[in-house]
């Protein structure tokens, strides 16, 4: 089920801070065109914007090796999946009036590891982080994509990525979720 921010975490900032806990290898490279690449696509009003500072940030990207854990609020919530495959992992918490914090584990080794890949599965991510629950059919915001040679597709005859887009009905349930 999709779930909106918490009111008073998007008050008056226009914006939710990503904090990049990635600072080596591959995956590092790829921060700054994956926040763009979602702010072009979502069509927000809502920006995502860096943050130097883990623990004021709304979003947090992690690296895991498949089997992680999160703290917050004084409760560690496990999180488990298999880390090879092209998709990440993201928790997000709220105490009831909404997401007040998103957690985004990605994959440490991805069998398909390309940049495009890689960005991908992190904007993917992204859109479970700003309140997105079950996937589309099309676009970034597919449940199994299908991916060869740094291009990702969702099902035979269908747009290739990149250029990463997002599929209209991703597009409008962000925007229902963020009126």
């Amino acid at each position: 089920m999709d779930k909106s921010w918490d009111k008073s975490v998007m008050k008056d900032a226009g914006k939710l801070t990503v904090y990049n806990g990635i600072s080596v290898g591959k995956w590092s490279t790829v921060f700054g065109r994956t926040l763009e690449s979602f702010n072009k696509n979502s069509k927000l009003t809502i920006k995502l914007v860096p943050s130097k500072d883990k623990d004021a940030a709304n979003i947090e990207i992690l690296l895991s090796s498949g089997s992680s854990s999160y703290t917050y609020d004084g409760t560690t919530y496990p999180v488990v999946f298999d880390a090879t495959l092209a998709h990440g992992k993201t928790k997000t918490f709220d105490r009831g009036d909404g997401i007040e914090k998103a957690a985004v584990f990605l994959p440490s080794e991805p069998k398909e590891n390309h940049v495009n890949v890689l960005r991908f599965i992190a904007v993917h991510e992204l859109i479970h982080a700003c309140g997105l629950d079950e996937h589309n059919n099309d676009g970034v915001f597919i449940t199994a994509p299908n991916i060869k040679n740094g291009q990702i597709w969702a099902a035979q005859g269908s747009k290739k990525m990149p250029p990463l887009f997002f599929a209209p009905k991703t597009v409008m349930r962000l925007q229902e979720l963020w009126k």
